[in-house]
């Protein structure tokens, strides 16, 4: 089977999976209630909601309707179990009345339990200013989504929409997950939109972005407290996204999608460690929390706890993070299909380094180094600060087919280990855009290794390339183009 023909499939598979995911049983013939039956009113306390609210969602197994439209106040989480579907009408609004975390969370993040096929539908959620992050010994470190989902199986958000996201809060977190689906969603603030952490199987669609940190975020590797665990993310689709500017005047940080990947080591006496850096001792992971910068700490004495978070006598802090034997965390089969950019650097395949955390220590070999494998198909980057459509300092497998930029393709530099780079560039376009011919569409520094394939139309202009020898040039006879109508 081909490849291309294998990719097909796989993605034809993820669009389904998770609506195949919730039984026929979940999907109609369920009880279904009206949260107001239960006291669930916009003219209730906000301590009143959450107790009725909760008391509706209780024991999953049925559909909770909130069907009056309306702001309702709300001054704690509420929690889902498996087997739930809130369904909320237009209208209505889940606003927070006080400084808490998440709004709406799944149980297992408590009890780091798997719940299976939550369903959230037709959500607006007002975050009022009212934010806070849990504390590094709480189960939930890590998670920091107004909605949050940790260790879901078939869980799916439609019609979802936040106008006032405030940071350090993200919006929609989504961490350790089996078969995910988001379909329609609005997102404006000042932190991320959408954030993954590992999992498999996912869709993300039909979303409007404008956001002062990451739209979209696929962090496989992240800081301690924007995980709560870390590994592969494999399978998935995003389409249909536009990215837009914020007011005039207003700084653009953030990316697109930031795309990160990390590995790590066993711990060893004498291991020099760093705030944010992770460590494997037998099958437990652990995030280390330390001075706020760069310095490195020696440890010398190991973490052995299976919970919670644990000071060394060497002051270092060691969150647990996983008992799953993990260490590297990579990014595979993810394709990015008609996202628009239209203000900022498109998308940052990176191995952060700096005080927040280092996503690879010193000590991982070569052949130990994770991956970045990811697709785009008909995007376009059209920020007037014509930033760079991919940027980073990691490893790098991408196809560019039908990808437009007004910034460079490729710009990937400063790499804190030697990094090997497979791109394939299928029927971009290169058109006069009265830049300096001396400025690359495609920019490869430091140690790199790899290929650049070139196929397909670029007749506008040369392709500009400012790349090592020790990266291979292919060019191929032109195909025709896959995404031309017939």
């Amino acid at each position: 089977m081909s490849t291309m023909k294998s990719t097909l499939i796989l993605l034809t598979a993820l669009l389904l999976a998770p609506l195949a995911a919730i039984p026929a049983a979940f999907a109609g013939e369920t009880p279904r209630v009206d949260a107001a039956g239960f006291g669930f009113s916009p003219s209730a306390a906000p301590g009143k909601n959450v107790a009725a609210l909760q008391k509706a969602l209780d024991g999953g197994r049925k559909t909770v309707a909130v069907t009056q439209p309306g702001v309702y106040g709300l001054d704690a989480t509420v929690w889902l179990d498996s087997d739930t579907r809130l369904q909320c009408s237009p209208g209505v609004v889940f606003r927070k009345a006080s400084r808490y975390s998440f709004v709406l969370a799944n149980r297992g993040i408590r009890t780091r339990e798997w719940n299976e096929r939550v369903v959230i539908d037709g959500l607006e959620i007002a975050c009022n200013g009212n934010v806070n992050l849990p504390p590094p010994a709480d189960p939930a470190f890590g998670m920091r989504g107004l909605v949050s989902l940790f260790r879901v199986k078939g869980a799916t958000v439609t019609n979802f929409r936040c106008g006032d996201l405030e940071t350090p809060q993200f919006c929609l977190h989504v961490c350790t997950f089996e078969n995910l689906l988001v379909d329609g969603f609005e997102i404006r603030g000042n932190k991320d939109g959408v954030h993954l952490g590992p999992g498999k199987g996912f869709v993300i669609r039909n979303g409007v972005c404008q956001t002062g940190d990451d739209a979209l975020a696929l962090n496989a590797q992240d800081y301690p407290s924007a995980n709560p665990a870390q590994g592969d993310i494999i399978g998935g689709l995003v389409e249909n996204i536009t990215d837009e500017p914020r007011k005039p005047g207003v700084r653009h940080p953030g990316s697109v999608s930031r795309l990160l990947t990390g590995a790590w080591i066993d711990w060893h006496p004498g291991i020099r460690l760093q705030n944010g850096d992770t460590v494997r001792r037998g099958v437990h992971v652990y995030r280390v929390l330390a001075t706020f910068d760069t310095t490195q700490h020696e440890s010398n004495t190991p973490p052995e706890h299976t919970a919670g978070a644990w000071k060394s006598p060497e002051g270092l802090t060691f969150v647990h993070n996983t008992s799953d034997s993990v260490d590297r965390a990579s990014i595979r089969n993810v394709t990015f299909r008609n996202i628009r950019s239209l203000a900022r650097n498109g998308f940052s395949a990176a191995w952060e380094d700096g005080k927040y955390h280092r996503a690879v220590h010193p000590e991982v070999k070569p052949d130990a180094l994770p991956v970045c494998e990811v697709n785009f198909e008909n995007c376009t980057s059209g920020s007037p600060t014509r930033p760079s459509f991919i940027s980073g300092n990691s490893n790098l497998a991408a196809t560019l087919r039908n990808v437009t930029s007004s910034g460079r393709l490729v710009s990937l530099a400063r790499a804190v280990h030697p990094i090997r780079v497979e791109l394939t560039l299928d029927h971009c376009r290169f058109e006069p855009d009265g830049r300096p011919a001396n400025v690359p569409d495609v920019s490869l520094g430091g140690k790199v290794t790899g290929r650049i394939v070139v196929r397909g139309n670029t007749e506008g202009r040369p392709l500009r390339l400012a790349v090592p020898e020790s990266v291979k040039v292919i060019r191929e006879q032109s195909r025709p183009d896959p995404g031309a109508p017939r």
